[in-house]
């Protein structure tokens, strides 16, 4: 389907239904749908083993995506949320969360220890957690706690794009994390963007994802300040047509009442994205993804 065709098609659910966030209203209409369906509650000692079983072992560096709406059934605050899967890794694990701020407006100072994130009410609270460290990065930064949190975080504003090499998303797989959707899934694992960034250099069509560049300021609250540029991603996805390349030696799948849950290893889930990647296989549907485009460069060639 083209962007012509898409655009249009989106105008009119967008006329029909009197709503200009069509995806955001069929979500609410999805999970008002599913609480009627799905009642039964979480036991706090069957979703610890669940999560034992998805990989939440003692000394793991694990990373979380979630949505929090889903956490209906589990008599749990977002906070005992949060220390029970600390308690689960232990002093020697650590854990990790995106913290993409809600406001990127590059004209503005980035407060990196106060600005609130858009990635979920779960990983807010953890953000505000005064031992949590977060990456400076206007789009992508992340926050973390434990021994590795140090070596994911303190890099990123050094990074020419927010997934790449010395970002936090690349050094999951050099500390073997356990990725985990808490509510969320394959469609919210945001690691699958180190692609575009691992590729760049190698696959035509990854320079088109990337449209000029964001120059912004930032600054921390005990007054260290700097400024950081990086490549600005463009383009249209839909990480869902990848989710059947993944098998169970990859992604597992699991579910408790209504709570959906995936949970994968670093290492080998991004290294199969970017073998897809090599393949032609993407997540993108715009820019197009042309056959040609996935040729790969001579050394010393540009696209």
């Amino acid at each position: 389907m083209s962007r012509v065709v898409r655009s249009a098609v989106k105008r009119l659910a967008q006329k029909v239904l009197g709503e200009s966030d069509v995806r955001g209203l069929m979500r609410k209409r999805k999970l008002w749908l599913e609480k009627k369906i799905y009642r039964q509650p979480v036991a706090i000692a069957e979703l610890r083993q669940q999560l034992t079983d998805l990989g939440a072992t003692r000394g793991r560096t694990l990373w979380v995506q979630s949505s929090w709406n889903e956490f209906y059934n589990v008599p749990l605050r977002p906070s005992e949320m949060i220390d029970l899967l600390r308690d689960m890794l232990g002093p020697s694990g650590t854990l990790a969360m995106p913290a993409f701020p809600i406001d990127q407006d590059e004209r503005k100072v980035f407060l990196v220890d106060k600005a609130p994130v858009y990635t979920g009410l779960l990983c807010e609270i953890f953000r505000r957690n005064p031992q949590v460290r977060r990456s400076v990065h206007l789009s992508s930064s992340v926050c973390a706690v434990g021994p590795n949190a140090d070596f994911l975080v303190r890099d990123h504003h050094l990074t020419d794009m927010a997934w790449g090499k010395d970002s936090p998303f690349c050094r999951l797989a050099e500390v073997d994390a356990r990725m985990f959707g808490l509510g969320a899934g394959f469609e919210f694992m945001t690691p699958l963007h180190a692609v575009e960034c691992l590729l760049f250099d190698e696959i035509p069509f990854f320079h088109r994802v990337f449209d000029g560049r964001v120059k912004y300021r930032w600054k921390r609250a005990n007054g260290e300040t700097g400024e950081h540029e990086y490549r600005r991603r463009t383009g249209d996805i839909r990480p869902k047509r990848l989710r059947r390349h993944f098998g169970p030696e990859i992604c597992v799948d699991a579910r408790l009442s209504n709570l959906r849950m995936l949970a994968a290893d670093a290492k080998p889930f991004i290294a199969q994205a970017v073998r897809l990647g090599r393949r032609g296989i993407t997540m993108y549907i715009e820019p197009a993804p042309k056959p040609e485009l996935f040729v790969p460069l001579d050394k010393g060639s540009t696209a």
